[in-house]
């Protein structure tokens, strides 16, 4: 889950909130969000216990349709996309360590990097991505505990006053949610891999609910140390919130190196998408015969990874962050939504009675808000001189995932 979004959406933020208390709702928000949805995930795991994430959960609650639009998803936006924002944020800050670097470069051999490591076999993958995250982890710590104890140059408005409110029912909060949303997502991964851990019904609530609460925490005292240390300017003139944060506090010497600890930091990020992505793919392809060369051999779907690799390193190509990361989100957050509503449908068949329904009903609601409030900026935006996915990336995503489900039909077809 912490990955490139705590670390780039408070530039967006600030660009719109000149105080804090309106950024501290956008966090909570979105973390209570991601917490409903984490319950609502843990129901459906419980009720429907295979691996393949929203791509089980959708097939069997829905429509088989509906099931391979949420894998097909997955596998073009929902993990390669991301994967290439990852990457891209690690070589933008590894470039502010090492100026003289070229950052797609960078993100495309830290692809390639991860990508081998979850081939080799599943202990492998397993090493890797515990010390990549735990290097990331200690980082945070060290840079919240200098934040508490050094004197920062931070400049915002922390007191609430009745303008916050009015800027919190503002259509800007409402855009701003889908750069937090972005951040928080990762908070179903566990899901995708339920055939693979000891004890699933127990250990992926744990993870789910645990790893959300402990997240949403993590970025509320982020993105307090980030404006603590930096004035406004700082942070709206740089996309790298952290290294603007880091030159404020330590002096642009050391923020260099801080930047390039956390560019470590992020492979961790690159890692877990790659080990997520290519799980869902190998379910797709033991389920589905014309989808079969993606099914898993020894337990590891490398072919799956080849193919999730080869289409970040092109979105790393050819893609810029801010664009990615709104067309990723349109179709995520519908899928998401979709699977929570199924608790809806279990509650019919007798299950997941356990869950109180105001939860589920609260994940739903905030994701038709963001997508709403998202297409309604690309609608009425006033740079017409944009085009394609540019101008209209929710757009563009919502008609990916209807290409998606509409493509199951021939694909079914071949497969009988």
């Amino acid at each position: 889950m912490v990955g490139t979004g705590v670390f780039v959406s408070l530039h967006f933020q600030v660009l719109s909130f000149q105080s804090a208390p309106p950024i501290f709702a956008l966090w909570i928000a979105g973390g209570l969000a991601a917490l409903c949805g984490a319950l609502s995930y843990a129901a459906l795991a419980k009720a429907l216990p295979r691996s393949g994430g929203e791509y089980h959960f959708l097939g069997q609650l829905y429509h088989p349709s509906l099931g391979f639009m949420a894998g097909l998803l997955s596998a073009l936006i929902g993990f390669a996309a991301p994967t290439a924002i990852v990457a891209l944020a690690l070589g933008a800050y590894a470039q502010s360590c090492f100026p003289d670097i070229n950052p797609k470069i960078v993100a495309a051999v830290v692809i390639l990097l991860g990508a081998i490591s979850h081939a080799m076999s599943a202990r492998t993958s397993g090493r890797v991505q515990l010390v990549s995250t735990v290097l990331k982890m200690l980082f945070i710590v060290a840079f919240l505990v200098a934040a508490v104890i050094l004197p920062g140059h931070g400049d915002i408005r922390w007191t609430p006053q009745s303008s916050d409110w009015s800027a919190m029912m503002s259509p800007a909060f409402g855009i701003s949610l889908m750069f937090v949303f972005y951040a928080y997502s990762g908070w179903n991964a566990a899901v995708y891999g339920l055939e693979e851990w000891k004890q699933p019904e127990s250990t992926v609530k744990r993870a789910l609910v645990g790893g959300t609460i402990v997240v949403m925490i993590l970025y509320v005292a982020l993105n307090a140390a980030f404006l603590h240390a930096a004035p406004l300017a700082a942070l709206q003139d740089k996309m790298q919130v952290a290294d603007a944060a880091a030159q404020s506090l330590f002096g642009a010497p050391a923020a260099r190196w801080t930047s390039g600890l956390l560019a470590v930091g992020l492979f961790s990020s690159v890692s877990a998408l790659l080990w997520a992505g290519p799980r869902v793919l190998g379910t797709m392809g033991r389920n589905m015969p014309a989808l079969g060369w993606f099914a898993p051999t020894d337990g590891v779907p490398r072919n799956a990874l080849v193919f999730q690799t080869v289409l970040a390193l092109a979105f790393v190509m050819w893609s810029s962050l801010g664009t990615l990361i709104d067309y990723t989100q349109a179709g995520l957050i519908l899928c998401s939504a979709l699977a929570v509503m199924g608790i809806f449908v279990l509650r019919r068949r007798g299950l997941a009675k356990e869950l109180n329904p105001v939860i589920p009903l609260v994940f739903i609601a905030m994701s038709v808000f963001v997508i709403g409030q998202s297409l309604y900026k690309e609608i009425t935006a006033s740079d017409k001189t944009l085009h394609g996915l540019a101008a209209f990336p929710t757009v563009c995503g919502l008609l990916t995932a209807l290409v998606c489900a509409l493509l199951w039909f021939p694909f079914n077809r071949k497969s009988r």
